[in-house]
């Protein structure tokens, strides 16, 4: 018998670029390990079905913790207690999600669509629209005070998110901050599609016996963050450059909040970029696509985010389920037959 009550969640925009990302990903991994004959591994979903189900779990979770149609009087409610500290978790998971959408390609996933490393393709690429190796050209200028800015500038892309997120989220209105949300899970998205796009390991490897002066550096604690983050990255994760990419978003939407902070931001930000190459992890193309992604996905997220920032999700649920969730004190709204623009949502 067919259901005339419904569940009516509010999903996020920064959450179902995520579920996108991820359906998208196994998507192609059932549909190349098929034509290749070989069967999923554990490991081929040991990111992806995990992070779709959290996220599915998530807005269940917000709907009967936050989403209760009458908050109760009580002070005892237990909900009453869980459901701010709920909404500031539910408000930054798109940092988890970001990290669960990199770590997704880790292992062989970037051959998915293109079973072999373009690096010949983009170091041809750098010849012929900038004339020469940026990483090799640039070595006229190593030294090893400048060797360990740039070592803590490329380490310092870890900070630039949550530096910026907390000062949006604590002195601005909170769709700020969902607006920034949305602009980093728009730019994560489209740069990992870069990386099953165009595979490459970089300039460190292929170049390398170009390279005749070494990178030293007076701080060994940068060495051994820089190592760090080499063993935690995935394989080949060179085009588009995400650092660049995610650390211009990251700093448009501080100009976007703050010109203060933006403008004690720029050092910090430019020898990021700088230090991309002086580091020899991208090419001079990686770059420049970074600096192309990052403002086209900050203004596409703005508008997705505008018209699209919060969905109406309608969930038919059985009538012996809505009975259950009555005695809950939660009301699964409307009949099943009336339009979906006319259905009652949670606040």
């Amino acid at each position: 018998m067919a259901s005339n009550r419904r569940l009516i969640l509010r999903a996020r925009l920064e959450d179902l670029v995520a579920l996108t990302f991820f359906l998208l990903n196994l998507t192609l991994r059932v549909i190349f390990r098929g034509r290749e004959h070989a069967s999923l591994s554990p490991a081929d979903v040991l990111v992806i079905i995990p992070a779709m189900t959290l996220l599915l779990a998530k807005e269940l979770v917000h709907y009967f913790v936050v989403g209760k149609k009458e908050s109760s009087a009580s002070s005892a409610d237990p909900r009453s207690f869980v459901r701010p500290y709920w909404v500031i978790v539910r408000d930054w998971f798109p940092f988890l999600a970001i990290l669960l959408m990199y770590y997704s390609l880790w292992g062989d996933a970037t051959h998915l669509l293109v079973p072999l490393d373009r690096d010949r393709e983009l170091i041809a690429l750098d010849q012929r629209l900038f004339g020469f190796q940026a990483s090799v050209a640039i070595q006229r200028f190593i030294t090893p005070p400048r060797t360990a800015w740039m070592e803590f500038s490329y380490f310092y892309h870890i900070l630039h998110i949550p530096l910026v997120g907390c000062f949006v989220y604590l002195c601005r209105p909170r769709p700020r901050f969902r607006e920034m949300m949305s602009g980093l899970m728009v730019v994560t998205f489209l740069g990992l599609l870069g990386y099953i796009l165009v595979p490459a390991i970089g300039p460190l490897y292929t170049l390398r016996d170009l390279y005749t002066v070494p990178l030293r550096q007076p701080v060994s604690l940068f060495n051994q963050q820089l190592e760090f983050m080499d063993l935690a990255r995935i394989h080949r994760d060179v085009f588009p450059s995400m650092h660049v990419a995610i650390s211009f978003v990251v700093w448009l939407y501080a100009l976007r909040n703050s010109k203060f902070l933006f403008w004690a931001l720029s050092p910090l930000v430019l020898s990021l970029w700088v230090s991309t190459i002086y580091l020899r992890y991208h090419y001079l193309v990686d770059v420049a696509a970074g600096l192309l992604l990052a403002p086209a996905s900050f203004l596409l997220a703005n508008r997705l985010f505008s018209r699209f920032g919060n969905l109406a999700l309608t969930i038919p649920i059985p009538a012996a389920w809505a009975d259950g969730l009555g005695r809950m004190g939660i009301t699964a709204a409307g009949k099943a037959t009336e339009p979906l623009g006319k259905a009652e949502e949670r606040p």
